[in-house]
């Protein structure tokens, strides 16, 4: 329930951000999708960018987990969720080769969905 509205909330989030951003460039994507056979609209591929985001830094935080009970206060999780979610959009932005996303909506989507994991981790 818990993971499922974490993902909901990140999924907004990075919409949000990809359709905020106006030069947002997803024709590497498109292409490498051709050559899969694969015929993908452009509304279609930005679901499918923000599908990554969210589940990756799901993952990561996940994975994480241990490292973050042990290891960090509280102080330092507030951080810790800002790395995660730099990471998993970096990560996804780089490999499927987005460009032109807005960086000021980047940087809001960093700040707002690691608030939403904050508060996510206070609820459990």
């Amino acid at each position: 329930m818990i993971n499922s509205f974490t993902f909901v909330s990140l999924f907004i989030l990075s919409q949000l951000t990809i359709f905020q951003s106006r030069d947002i460039d997803v024709e590497q994507l498109y292409t490498d999708f051709l050559f899969l056979n694969l015929s993908l609209d452009f509304l279609t591929l930005k679901y499918f960018i923000s599908i990554n985001i969210s589940l990756l830094t799901i993952l990561l935080g996940i994975f994480f987990r241990p490292f973050i009970e042990v290891y960090l206060n509280y102080y330092a999780k507030w951080s810790f969720y800002i790395l995660i979610n730099l990471v998993s959009v970096s990560a996804v932005l780089i490999v499927l080769r987005i460009y032109g996303y807005s960086r000021l909506q980047l940087i809001m989507y960093i700040i707002f969905s690691s608030i939403v994991m904050q508060i996510i981790d206070k609820k459990r």
